[in-house]
């Protein structure tokens, strides 16, 4: 079922691929589920294709031919499977074709785009002696063949149909990205004709509330869950979401199943959004949305608050600042204090994602101080690393208020000697973030001792961390302080180096403050120059290729004068003289460049 789906399009053009279609809708119905899913998964990828002439600009009358027949027989023989995965006397089938109706669904669409475009016929021969049925009415076919499969006596069929609803309501309403892409757009109510609009409502609603309230929760949590399709399809219009779609949402929140409220904090941003109350006639029903979330955050079930917690951005980008201090707010000391690890971490990630200003700018810096600063304070000291590096990973995104967390600085120096090699590698990412909000007198007193000590680190990583720092640094504080402080340090290691690594570590470190063009000078610049030519007469090869790739990124900001009277003679020599291919090879590169 796998390969089949792959021939497509690499081996077989789409418009060829019709007659592989009845041994997947074989496969299908098999009893493996495994099977099953691989067979649908195919169909889904080559009924697409099955529209696409893959002419390219080629003037082929018989590629134009082929394609053409391809699409005048296509509606009829998918309309055809679909009845027969539909009304097969065996459940495994109706699993099946509940996963493949959304993509059938969207081939008519795109087929009448398509018969128009091309001219063709509408109703041509599907090939078997029968007309094709008209786009309009294999939709309607589709959307009964779907109503079927959502009222079905079998639960596994039944839950199918909840699990691919949001797809085939996507489908039907034509919407063209999914609704946790549009959740992440402004809200505003999406432009849909009428009659699709209306066609959601009398059709596709009553199956949506039909299957949220059905008795096996199996098939609520899925259905409950497509929420987001639902209000996306009725295009996010506030006062229809809320007759039809709100009710279901918030006995949803409340299910007694802790599976149902689970499934639905995971989509609940996307819900959210896309019931669109954003408007202030809706100010009312976007507070009870609130309500409904600060539940979940609440939830007896660590694996529902897990799943709530992920969403607190993206709900504060969606209420602004007001509903999150009055909702969201006062219920993160207690979860920053969750006994389940899995809770504090992910709040660790959604506090730092609420100052990603790609995810979230509502929050002022008061208000970050104020609510996130406490909390900041006890993720940097929890015993698991994890929660630890959600922060740290990400504390640069409020590097300009690391002046005022005093607590939260002490902790990141107490956290350059931990254990866990991955939370000093985020320390050293983090320092020269330091450097610029405390100044660079603190890191001189501070931050400096930690900084060298990283710089030596056993783990690869760690020291990598410090030689990806060296630009920031550098546009922090400049090339004299450079100069004054830290080269001298540099040198020194350098030159008592007990290994190679050592000296690779401070070559790197030179040629990389070479990427902060504007703020090398002439001195800052001779010192590195120095100290990368002297790498390269180091007896262990390794040093030698890391000192010629420095002097290709290096060559960039020489004078001509530089280049031919010291980078030329010097890479000349060592293409010459060196034993290791591999260091003829990186210096002939830097040669390259600096012609």
């Amino acid at each position: 079922g796998e390969q089949l789906g792959e021939m497509v399009p690499g081996l077989i053009p789409g418009y060829r691929a019709l007659p592989i279609l009845p041994l997947l809708e074989r496969l299908a119905a098999v009893e493996e589920t495994v099977v099953r899913d691989k067979a649908v998964e195919s169909i889904n990828k080559i009924v697409p294709l099955l529209l696409k002439d893959a002419m390219d600009g080629k003037d082929d009358d018989a590629v134009k031919e082929a394609a053409a027949a391809s699409a005048s027989a296509a509606p009829a023989l998918l309309l055809a499977m679909a009845k027969r995965l539909s009304g097969a006397d065996w459940f495994t089938a109706k699993v099946s074709a509940a996963g493949v109706l959304p993509t059938l669904y969207r081939f008519y669409n795109a087929h009448s785009d398509y018969v128009a475009k091309h001219k063709l016929s509408p109703l041509s021969s599907a090939g078997n002696g029968e007309p094709s049925p008209s786009d309009e009415e294999g939709r309607r076919e589709l959307r009964i063949l779907y109503k079927d499969l959502c009222e079905d006596d079998t639960p596994m069929v039944r839950r199918s149909a909840g699990k691919h609803l949001g797809k085939f309501i996507e489908a039907v309403a034509n919407l063209s990205i999914s609704p946790s892409d549009l959740s992440t757009a402004t809200p505003a109510k999406i432009a849909m004709p009428e009659d699709i609009k209306r066609m959601v409502v009398d059709e596709m609603v009553p199956l949506f509330r039909t299957l949220s309230m059905d008795e096996q929760d199996s098939v609520r949590l899925l259905a409950v869950a497509n929420a987001g399709s639902v209000g996306c399809g009725l295009g996010r219009d506030p006062q229809l979401n809320d007759e039809l779609v709100f009710g279901i949402f918030q006995s949803g929140c409340g299910d007694l199943s802790w599976r149902v409220r689970h499934n639905l904090a995971k989509e609940f941003s996307t819900v959210a959004a896309s019931l669109g109350f954003t408007d202030s006639h809706f100010r009312e029903r976007q507070t009870e949305v609130f309500n409904c979330f600060s539940s979940l955050l609440q939830d007896a079930e660590a694996e529902v608050r897990a799943a709530a917690v992920e969403s607190v951005a993206r709900m504060t980008q969606l209420g602004g600042p007001d509903l999150f201090t009055s909702h969201i707010a006062p219920l993160l000391p207690n979860l920053a204090d969750d006994p389940v690890m899995e809770v504090r971490s992910k709040l660790a990630q959604a506090l730092m994602d609420c100052c990603d200003p790609s995810i979230c700018n509502a929050l002022t810096d008061r208000i970050i101080l104020q609510e996130f600063k406490p909390l900041l304070e006890g993720f940097l000291n929890d015993e698991f690393a994890e929660v630890q590096l959600h922060i740290l990973t990400k504390l640069s995104r409020v590097s300009h208020l690391l002046n005022k967390m005093d607590v939260v600085v002490s902790s990141i120096l107490q956290m350059s000697k931990a254990q866990n090699w991955r939370v000093r590698e985020a320390v050293g990412r983090l320092l020269p973030h330091l450097a610029e909000a405390r100044g660079v007198s603190f890191f001189e007193d501070h931050l400096l001792d930690p900084w060298l000590k990283l710089l030596l680190d056993q783990v690869a990583d760690v020291r990598s961390a410090c030689v990806t720092g060296m630009p920031k640094l550098l546009s922090v504080s400049g090339e004299v302080w450079m100069i004054r402080q830290i080269l001298p340090h540099y040198t020194r290691i350098y030159e008592e180096s007990g290994t190679y690594l050592t000296r690779v570590t401070i070559l790197r470190s030179y040629a990389a403050l070479a990427e902060e063009k504007d703020c090398v000078g002439e001195s800052l610049l001779e010192n590195i120059l120095n100290l990368v030519l002297r790498g390269l007469d180091d007896p262990v090869a390794n040093v030698r290729m890391v000192a010629a790739r420095g002097l290709k990124n290096v060559c960039e900001l020489c004078e001509a004068s530089v280049i031919e009277g010291k980078l030329k003679p010097a890479l000349t020599a060592r293409i010459t003289d060196d034993e290791d291919d591999d260091c003829k090879y990186f210096a002939q590169i830097a040669l390259d460049a600096c012609a």
